[in-house]
C-alpha cells in the first residue's frame, strides 16, 4: 500500500500542513478549533495515517460527517464512531451542530495505484459530553414528504441528480398539489424555528433552494435514513 504525503487542510482561509508521522483533530476544543459551539463535540474529527493511507475518523457521538469529492460526484457519510480512508485528490467534509454549518476543504499532494481500497472500520466513541439537538420529531406525512423528494438520494447516496419536482412528489404520495405545498411549507418553518438555517427568504430563494436545503439537512443529520425508503412502498 503506497505510503502518503502530507495533508493540506484548508478551513475559512487557515491552512495547515499534516506530516504523515502526525494527526490533526478538529472540533471546538481541538488541534483546529472550528467554532464555540457547544453543540459542536469537543473533538469531533481526527485526520491520521493509518496502514499507509489517511483516514479520517469520527470521534463524535452524534454528528455524523459528509465527505464530497471535489472532483467528482462521490459522496460519503461517516457515522460517529466510524472511520473512512481518503481516496481522492481533493474533498470536502461537511458538518452541522445545532444550526451552524461548516465545511473544512482537505488535499492529497499524490495519489498512489492502491489507494482505491477504502473502507469502513467501527471503532469505539470516547468522546465527552457535548449538548446535543434532540431529533426533531416528525408527523407520518411530514416523513413521507421529506424521504419522496429525497428518494433518489437515499437510494443512491452521492447521486447529483435533481431533486423530482412538487408535481412528480404530489403524485408519487397521491396528494393534492396544495396538500403538498402545505405541508413543506409547515414543515421548513417548524425546522426554521428549530434552528435550521436556510429554509427561509425571499420568495425567489425559497422555491430554488429550500427543498435541496431541506433533502441536505434530513441527510447528513439522519433525520432521514434509506430504512425510511420503506414507506413509500406501503
Amino acid at each position: 500500500m503506497t505510503d502518503q504525503g502530507p495533508l493540506r487542510v484548508e478551513f475559512v482561509g487557515e491552512e495547515i500542513i499534516v506530516p504523515a508521522d502526525h494527526e490533526l483533530t478538529f472540533g471546538r476544543a481541538a488541534d483546529l478549533i472550528i467554532d464555540d459551539n457547544p453543540y459542536l463535540h469537543r473533538t469531533l474529527g481526527r485526520f491520521s495515517v493509518i496502514r499507509g493511507l489517511w483516514w479520517l475518523t469520527n470521534t463524535g457521538r452524534s454528528i455524523a460527517l459528509a465527505v464530497t469529492d471535489l472532483g467528482g460526484s462521490s459522496f460519503s457519510r461517516i457515522a460517529p464512531g466510524s472511520a473512512m480512508a481518503i481516496t481522492v485528490p481533493e474533498a470536502a467534509v461537511r458538518f452541522e451542530a445545532g444550526a451552524a454549518r461548516y465545511e473544512i476543504e482537505v488535499f492529497l499532494p499524490s495519489m498512489g495505484p492502491d489507494d482505491e481500497s477504502a473502507r469502513e472500520v467501527w471503532l469505539d466513541d470516547g468522546a465527552g459530553p457535548t449538548v446535543t439537538v434532540s431529533q426533531i420529531p416528525l408527523t407520518p406525512e411530514q416523513l413521507e414528504l421529506v424521504v419522496a423528494l429525497a428518494e433518489f438520494r437515499l437510494r443512491e447516496p452521492g447521486s447529483q441528480a435533481p431533486l423530482p419536482t412538487n408535481k412528480a412528489v404530489s403524485a408519487r404520495l397521491g396528494w393534492s398539489r396544495s396538500k403538498f405545498n402545505r405541508k413543506l411549507d409547515a414543515l421548513c418553518a417548524k425546522l426554521a424555528r428549530a434552528g435550521v438555517t436556510g429554509l427561509h427568504g425571499s420568495a425567489g430563494e425559497l422555491a430554488r433552494d429550500r427543498r435541496l436545503r431541506l433533502v441536505e439537512h434530513a441527510i447528513i443529520t439522519r433525520l432521514i435514513t434509506p430504512e425510511d425508503l420503506a414507506i413509500l412502498e406501503r
